[in-house]
């Protein structure tokens, strides 16, 4: 969907010129919440009935009106929109059709139109919805947490019974899930085929508490089949900073995956045979540490281009330098990050050439750039190569690359780190 969609058409405007009598008169005329302000036939800036209050009738708008805004276009996707009100922190936009005002598009309206956005089998939102809701959540200042939902036998119930009664015990367990959670405080989606996943504001112990009983809540017998049951994993509810736009998208993306590694961890844990279904992020890395990003630089300059990459495990911090002549800018972002960061693993590990980048894949969406990382590690004893692929978003795409590359390589050492972390505490 798009914003023609859901905007209120409205070809009303008025001019810099204008004084904020004329103005009240058009508010009261048409009953709009914002008017786009216009001046040599460009928007100038946009005014509400509230920039009118305690103002003198006689003031020009000129003086009264807010710039920098950027408006709604008609033909702008309802995601992006999204993008646009939270970067702006406004709750209403106008929307102008080249340099002609065509109406305007409230924050509500396409948050309304996105949760519409259901899957009909289970009438809950898809993912779309809930990453929508939980970036615009951690923006206002609130922390989240994800829970991920994974059914484990699923495909046996439909081998056993067929699609018909599987999609049967799908909607049952999204009734299920839905009557387990406080719509207050949480949002459930069907993030695909048997598996779903939760955005929620509880903090602290409450997150466990609810992953906990949803993991207890899915246990469905099946006739002449083990029961049907779940793993659940969580993740977030630590952080308590308020993040720009950007940080935030990528943030819920990063949450969804760790949860969906800690659902993973609890499905194949040796506990699973006493009953353990649940599992925290926190321990989707054996061991428990990660090498952490401190900071990312890139100097493209005419001749020669110079990527640093600080790591810290603990209180040891290592930086990588990369650097190569007459690299393309996007080039160096790709190459020269990814080998800056491997160059501060292996400062960490202190064993040099352990690991190296096979590609690096990247996309550059408007708001913030998502890359790819494949890896390859130093054969083992008796074992071939080992590839290992990871992915993230940021604001920017050296930094995005740097992620990418952690988000590949920290779950294969973390047994390691965990070590080293360890020893640094011991000594």
């Amino acid at each position: 969907m798009i914003v023609s969609d859901v905007m209120t058409p409205a070809p009303v405007y008025l001019s810099a010129r204008d004084t904020v009598a004329a103005a009240a008169g058009v508010f009261r005329a048409h009953r709009l919440p914002v008017l786009p302000v216009l001046d040599a036939g460009s928007l100038a800036g946009v005014v509400t009935p509230v920039d009118l209050l305690a103002q003198d009738a006689r003031c020009p708008l000129a003086d009264v009106m807010t710039r920098g805004v950027v408006p709604a276009t008609p033909d702008l996707p309802l995601l992006q929109a999204h993008v646009l009100f939270v970067s702006q922190q406004r709750d209403v936009l106008p929307v102008l059709d080249g340099a002609r005002p065509a109406g305007y598009v409230s924050l509500t309206a396409v948050l309304r139109a996105v949760s519409q956005a259901t899957d009909p089998l289970t009438g809950l939102p898809w993912a779309t919805g809930l990453r929508m809701w939980a970036a615009d959540t951690l923006t206002r200042g609130h922390e989240i947490s994800v829970v991920f939902v994974d059914l484990d036998n699923f495909r046996e119930v439909n081998r056993a019974f067929g699609y018909v009664a599987g999609d049967g015990v799908l909607r049952m367990i999204a009734d299920m899930l839905q009557r387990s959670i406080d719509p207050r405080t949480d949002v459930l989606c069907r993030y695909g085929s048997d598996k779903f996943a939760i955005a929620t504001s509880r903090t602290g112990e409450a997150v466990g508490t609810l992953a906990s009983r949803l993991g207890d809540a899915v246990t469905i017998p099946v006739a002449g089949a083990d029961p049907l049951t779940a793993s659940v994993g969580y993740a977030g509810g630590r952080r308590r900073r308020v993040r720009a736009p950007g940080h935030a998208a990528a943030t819920v993306s990063d949450l969804l995956a760790l949860a969906c590694r800690a659902s993973r961890l609890a499905k194949h844990a040796p506990a699973r045979e006493t009953g353990r279904s649940v599992a925290s992020g926190h321990d989707a890395l054996p061991g428990g540490a990660r090498a952490k990003l401190l900071d990312v630089q890139l100097d493209s300059g005419a001749a020669e281009s110079v990527a640093r990459v600080r790591l810290r495990l603990g209180a040891h911090e290592v930086e990588g330098v990369s650097s190569a002549v007459d690299v393309p800018p996007v080039d160096a972002a790709r190459t020269l990050v990814a080998d800056a960061t491997l160059r501060a693993v292996h400062g960490i590990l202190g064993e040099p050439d352990v690991y190296s980048v096979e590609n690096v894949f990247n996309s550059l969406p408007t708001t913030y750039p998502l890359a790819i990382a494949v890896l390859s590690a130093r054969p083992a004893a008796g074992r071939g190569p080992e590839r290992y692929v990871g992915g993230a978003t940021a604001l920017d795409l050296p930094r995005a690359v740097c992620k990418a590359v952690l988000d590949a390589i920290n779950r294969p050492l973390a047994p390691r780190l965990g070590a080293l972390l360890a020893a640094e505490r011991l000594a």
